[in-house]
């Protein structure tokens, strides 16, 4: 497995991960996204050292039959040089989840933050009902610290987000 920076030839899946409505509620996203909007993005953005941009978003691939096979996503978000801490959040496609690959692109994103960008912790929002996720995030070593009530409307509904944190 590996992790890589987004190519063009990813607008087509980013297309279709980042327009499944059953997506957008971990998301924070509330409009779809246009094909133009999401070339704007790997052209500008993925050009942009994680300092400038604050973000940073990998592509996870493994290798399966000799060809390339690109599974998910794995991003860091709102990166504070200062304080030294950045969001993490991971998408797997339906059929490669519960195979053990989110936990390794986690490990592999920890390292890259930890040795290249000298990162002090790394954080996750994730809604309480979120029971797959909070799994992973604490098999990997996240820490439950807070929880930010009524913190995203979903459905109409208003629901807690727990934060984890690892701090290394």
């Amino acid at each position: 497995m590996k992790l890589r920076a987004v190519e063009l030839d990813d607008v087509d899946l980013l297309y279709e991960w980042e327009n499944d409505i059953e997506l957008w509620q971990v998301s924070n996203t509330m409009r779809p996204f246009s094909r133009y909007a999401l070339e704007d993005y790997v052209l500008n953005s993925q050009n942009q050292s994680l300092y400038s941009a604050k973000q940073m978003r990998l592509m996870i691939d493994v290798e399966r039959d000799n060809a390339i096979f690109t599974l998910g996503c794995i991003d860091i978000y709102d990166y504070e040089a200062k304080d030294s801490k950045a969001g993490i959040g991971i998408f797997i496609c339906e059929s490669e989840r519960g195979k053990g690959y989110a936990k390794k692109a986690i490990e592999m994103i920890e390292n890259l933050m930890k040795n290249v960008y000298n990162i002090h912790q790394l954080y996750a929002f994730i809604t309480e009902d979120n029971q797959k996720s909070i799994k992973l995030f604490e098999k990997s070593g996240y820490i439950f610290t807070s929880s930010l009530k009524d913190w995203v409307l979903i459905n109409s509904k208003y629901k807690n987000v727990n934060v984890y944190q690892k701090i290394f």
